[in-house]
């Protein structure tokens, strides 16, 4: 589902993938229109809650980690 810009409450529907690595945990594809309509870059801390229906609602939390690079 492509959201409309600028309307509230968007939504991005996307399929979890799971990271094969054998702890079960999911690997989230985040599409770059996603991360660009949130502001979402690397080091930001992500919220997961479960909904009723089984979705995910994803929200951030803060802001990015500054990492410093030689």
């Amino acid at each position: 589902m492509n959201p409309v810009p600028g309307t509230e409450n968007q939504r991005w529907t996307v399929t979890c993938q799971d990271a094969a690595d054998g702890t079960g945990d999911m690997i989230v594809p985040l599409p770059d229109d996603l991360l660009s309509e949130i502001g979402l870059v690397i080091g930001d801390t992500l919220t997961v809650e479960r909904q009723p229906d089984g979705s995910l609602t994803l929200t951030k939390t803060s802001q990015p980690l500054k990492v410093n690079q030689p």
